[in-house]
C-alpha cells in the first residue's frame, strides 16, 4: 500500500511537470499549491517557492514558509514541519532578523534530531552556527560548527564537510586567530582538490588572502587573491572577479601604492557596471573616491562620492553613512567648511536615525518572536494540557528576555551618544587645527614682509646714505683739486655719475621691496604707482581698470595681492615677449577678482620650466592662504590669462 502511494505521488509530480513545464517555474509552483494534487506535492512546491523568493522578496518567501508550516501541521508530518521551520528561518535570515531566524532553525533542529537523516541535522547545526557568528557569539558558533563537522565526518559527506571547515575558519577569523583560520581553510582546500571542485577553491583562496592580510603579509595575500581571480575568470563569475580586484586594490592602498590601488578599483567598478551590480558599483566608486582623496584630487573624489550618493537608496543606511563621512572629509580638505559641516551633521543624524529604527526593529522582532511562541503554546494546548507551572516559567522567561533586551538597548544608546559626542569633539579639534594653521601661515607671511621692510630701510638709510656721502666728498674733492686736465676731470665725473646711479638704484630697490604707497594709501595707489613705473618700457602698453575698490582691504590681503601682481608682471616681462598687458581689479560684495592678460607667446602648463613652476606655485600658495583660488589659462602662441579670486571683508 505504501509503495502504491509513493508511486501515485511520483506520477502526480511528473504530471505536474508535464502540464506546467512550459511556463515560468514560480508560476507553475503557484498553480500546484491551488491544485488537487497530494499535500506532499503542495508542500514541495511551497518549499521551492520559499527558496525562489528568498533572494528578492524575503517577505513573500516568509509567507510561503508559513503556509508550508500550516499545511504540514494539518497533515501532522513532522519531517515537513521541520522543513517549514527551516524555510521560515531562511526568510528571517534574508530579512536581516537573525534572532528570529535562530528561533526557527533551532525548532527545525529539535525535530530533526529524531530522524535518521544526519545530513539534515548537520545542515541545521551549520545554519545555527552561522547565526551565532552573525550575532558575534564566535565561541558558541565554533562549538556548534564542530558538532556539524563531526556529523559530516561520520556520514562521509565531503562537500558539506569542506563547507563546514570553511565556516570554522571564518569564525576563527572573527576571533583573530589567523593561524587557525589558515589551518582550516587549507583542510577545506584539500577536500575540494580531491573532489576537483575548483570553483569552491576560489572562495577558499579569498579567505586565505584575508587571513594573511590580517597577519600583515600583504604580498602573500595578493598572491592568493590573484589565484582566486583566475578561477573566477575561468568560471565566468563576474561578481567575485570584481570583488577580488577590489580586495587587491584595498591591499595596495594599505601599502600606500595608491596609483596601483586605483587601477584595481577601476577594474572592479567597470565589471560591476557591466553586470549591473548596483551595490558593487557604489562600493567600488566609494573606494575610488577614497584613493583620489589620498592623491589630493579632491574634485574628482567629490564627483565619485556625489554619484554614489545619488544612486544610494534612502534605506541603505550603511552606504549613506560612508558617503556622508567621505564627503565631509573631501570638503574639509577643500577648505569648504560649510559643506564639510553639512555632511558631517547628516552623518551624525543618520547614525541617530539608524539607532532609533534599529531599536524599533528589535522590539518588533521580539514581538514576532514572542507571538510565534504564543501560537506554539496555543497549538500545544489543543493537543495536551499545559500545567500552570510551565506557563509561569514561560512568562518569567519572557520578562527576563525583555529586561535583557532593554539593558542591551540602553547600552547601545549610551554608546551611540558617546560616539556622537566623540565625532563632534573631533570636528571641533579639526577646526581648531585649521585655525592654528592659518595663524602660523599669517605669521610667516607677516614675518616675511617685516623682513622686506627691514632690508628696504637698511638699503635706504645705510647703503643709500653712504653713497650720498661719497658723492658729496667727490664733489668737494673736485672743488679743492681744481683739476684742469681733461682726462682727470672725465675720470672724476664718471665716478660721480656711477655713485649717483647707485644711489638711484638703491632707492628704487628699497621702494620696490616696500612701496610707500602700499603702506600709506593701500593697494590701489601701490598698483597705480607700480604700473606708472613700467609705462616707460619701450613698445609695451599696459591697461589698468579698477572697479569697486573705494576702501582699503585688510593689510595682509593687500600685501599678498600686490606681491602676486608683481610676480605675474615680472614673469610676463621675463618670458612672455608681450607688448600689451591688461590688468583688471574688480571688488564684488564679498569677493575681489584680479585678472591679468597678456598677448605673449604663452606656455604649456604641463611643460613649464622648473623656475617658472616654482613661481606659479608661490603665487598659488599665497592665494590659497587667503582661502582664494587662482587659474592659469595659457597655450603656446595664444597668450596667458591669470584669474585670481579671493574673499574679502
Amino acid at each position: 500500500m505504501k509503495k502504491t502511494r509513493i508511486f501515485l505521488v511520483l506520477l502526480a509530480f511528473l504530471l505536474f511537470r508535464t502540464i506546467f513545464g512550459q511556463t515560468n517555474e514560480a508560476d507553475s509552483l503557484k498553480k500546484v499549491i491551488t491544485s488537487s494534487l497530494p499535500d506532499t506535492i503542495k508542500l514541495k512546491a511551497l518549499s521551492d517557492l520559499n527558496w525562489i523568493y528568498s533572494e528578492n522578496d524575503a517577505q513573500l518567501s516568509k509567507k510561503y514558509g508559513e503556509d508550508e508550516l500550516a499545511l504540514a501541521r494539518k497533515i501532522s508530518d513532522n519531517k515537513w514541519i521541520s522543513q517549514a521551520y527551516n524555510d521560515i528561518g531562511i526568510a528571517f535570515y534574508k530579512l536581516n532578523k537573525p534572532d528570529s531566524a535562530l528561533v526557527y532553525y533551532t525548532k527545525s533542529y529539535e525535530i530533526r534530531k529524531n530522524f535518521k537523516d544526519k545530513t539534515l541535522m548537520g545542515g541545521s547545526l551549520s545554519k545555527i552556527g552561522l547565526i551565532h557568528q552573525d550575532l558575534g557569539n564566535y565561541n558558541k558558533a565554533l562549538e556548534i560548527q564542530f558538532q556539524a563537522l563531526k556529523i559530516f565526518e561520520e556520514i562521509g559527506n565531503e562537500r558539506y564537510l569542506a563547507m563546514t571547515l570553511n565556516n570554522i575558519a571564518i569564525a576563527y577569523d572573527k576571533l583573530k586567530n589567523f593561524d587557525k583560520e589558515i589551518e582550516y581553510v587549507e583542510k577545506a582546500i584539500a577536500i575540494h582538490l580531491k573532489n576537483k571542485n575548483e570553483y569552491y577553491i576560489g572562495h577558499c583562496y579569498g579567505n586565505l588572502a584575508s587571513a594573511y592580510k590580517n597577519k600583515g603579509n600583504i604580498k602573500v595575500a595578493n598572491e592568493y587573491l590573484i589565484k582566486a581571480l583566475e578561477i573566477f575568470k575561468k568560471y565566468g563569475d563576474k561578481a567575485n572577479e570584481a570583488a577580488a580586484y577590489n580586495s587587491i586594490g584595498r591591499n595596495l592602498r594599505a601599502e600606500k601604492k595608491i596609483d596601483e590601488a586605483y587601477s584595481y578599483y577601476e577594474k572592479a567598478h567597470a565589471i560591476a557596471k557591466e553586470i549591473n551590480d548596483k551595490m558593487g558599483e557604489r562600493i567600488y566608486a566609494h573606494n575610488m573616491s577614497c584613493v583620489l582623496t589620498d592623491k589630493k584630487e579632491y574634485k574628482q573624489a567629490e564627483k565619485f562620492s556625489l554619484d554614489v550618493l545619488n544612486q544610494t537608496q534612502p534605506n541603505d543606511h550603511s552606504q549613506l553613512a560612508l558617503t556622508y563621512r567621505q564627503l565631509a572629509t573631501i570638503y574639509g580638505f577643500m577648505n569648504n567648511g560649510e559643506l564639510a559641516k553639512h555632511y558631517l551633521d547628516k552623518y551624525v543624524d543618520l547614525k541617530d536615525t539608524v539607532f532609533s529604527k534599529e531599536s524599533a526593529s528589535q522590539i518588533a522582532e521580539m514581538e514576532v518572536k514572542y507571538e510565534t511562541e504564543k501560537k506554539d503554546l496555543e497549538l500545544a494546548k489543543q493537543n495536551a494540557e499545559i500545567t500552570v507551572t510551565k506557563a509561569e516559567v514561560e512568562r518569567k522567561n519572557i520578562i527576563t528576555y525583555i529586561l535583557v533586551a532593554s539593558i542591551l538597548l540602553i547600552i547601545l544608546l549610551s554608546y551611540l551618544i558617546y560616539n556622537r559626542y566623540k565625532l563632534k569633539q573631533e570636528a571641533i579639534l579639526s577646526s581648531e587645527l585649521l585655525r592654528q594653521q592659518d595663524l602660523r601661515s599669517k605669521a610667516i607671511i607677516e614675518a616675511e614682509e617685516n623682513e622686506r621692510m627691514r632690508i628696504a630701510r637698511d638699503l635706504h638709510d645705510g647703503v643709500g646714505q653712504t653713497l650720498s656721502a661719497a658723492k658729496l666728498n667727490l664733489s668737494s674733492l673736485e672743488n679743492k683739486l681744481k683739476l684742469t686736465e681733461v682726462e682727470s676731470q672725465s675720470a672724476l665725473k664718471n665716478a660721480m655719475d656711477l655713485v649717483d646711479d647707485s644711489v638711484k638704484e638703491v632707492r628704487s630697490v628699497s621702494h620696490s621691496m616696500m612701496p610707500n604707497a602700499l603702506l600709506k594709501s593701500g593697494l590701489v595707489a601701490a598698483v597705480r604707482e607700480f604700473i606708472n613705473k613700467l609705462s616707460g618700457i619701450d613698445k609695451l602698453k599696459i591697461d589698468l581698470e579698477i572697479t569697486g575698490l573705494d576702501q582699503r582691504l585688510e593689510s595682509t590681503t593687500e600685501t599678498i595681492l600686490f606681491r602676486v601682481l608683481q610676480e605675474v608682471i615680472s614673469n610676463i616681462l621675463k618670458h612672455a615677449k608681450a607688448n600689451h598687458i591688461t590688468i583688471q581689479l574688480v571688488k564684488h560684495e564679498t569677493e575681489l577678482t584680479m585678472i591679468i592678460e597678456d598677448n605673449g607667446v604663452g606656455f604649456d602648463t604641463k611643460k613649464m620650466s622648473e623656475s617658472a613652476g616654482i613661481g606659479l606655485k608661490n603665487i598659488t600658495s599665497r592665494i590659497e592662504f587667503l582661502q582664494g583660488r587662482v587659474d592659469f589659462d595659457s597655450n603656446p602662441g595664444k597668450g596667458t590669462t591669470v584669474i585670481i579670486e579671493v574673499p574679502v571683508k
